[in-house]
């Protein structure tokens, strides 16, 4: 076999291809100077059950980064196949702050004070114990605090290929 030059691959190449990986869809909230924040995202990762370790990837251009760079905590809710509508609403380009949650239920967490929606499938607080900065963004490694789980029986929001995979699509 010929070892064939190495061409580096394009930002778009590497886009195209992990289209192609099915992810989870959850809304991260996190509060700061007493107002609550939230932004769509599919990079969460299940680091370690000893202890529960959860990551979260942020870009370092986001809105939500600088915020929940000097935060202490993070919860993540894992959306629901019928909650593609939160999905899109904390992807869009909204004023911060309270207004993101206009019209949107909502709970502090026990544990956090973050908002936690309720009729997600579950939230999972965390303690932002590690930020590991890596090419453009920054990895948030989070010491799992809790879960609250809120729903059951219904499968969770999935995004692959752009676009969102819902329960009867």
């Amino acid at each position: 076999m010929t070892a064939r030059p190495r061409v580096p691959v394009t930002a778009d190449e590497h886009r195209q291809a992990m289209r192609h990986l099915a992810t989870g869809v959850a809304v991260l909230t996190t509060c700061h100077d007493g107002l609550p924040h939230a932004m769509t995202l599919n990079t969460v990762l299940s680091v370690s059950t000893r202890p529960p370790t959860l990551l979260v990837s942020l870009g370092t251009q986001s809105r939500t980064h600088g915020i929940l760079h000097s935060a202490d905590c993070y919860t993540v809710n894992i959306l629901a196949s019928d909650q593609r509508h939160l999905a899109e609403r904390f992807a869009a380009k909204r004023p911060m702050g309270m207004s993101q949650f206009e019209g949107v239920a909502w709970q502090p967490s026990p544990i956090t004070g973050n908002p936690v929606l309720p009729d997600a499938l579950l939230a999972i607080d965390c303690r932002i114990g590690q930020r590991i900065p890596v090419a453009d963004h920054t990895l948030f490694v989070g010491d799992v605090l809790g879960v609250t789980p809120a729903r059951t029986g219904v499968p969770p929001l999935v995004f692959a290929c752009g676009g969102y995979e819902t329960e009867g699509r």
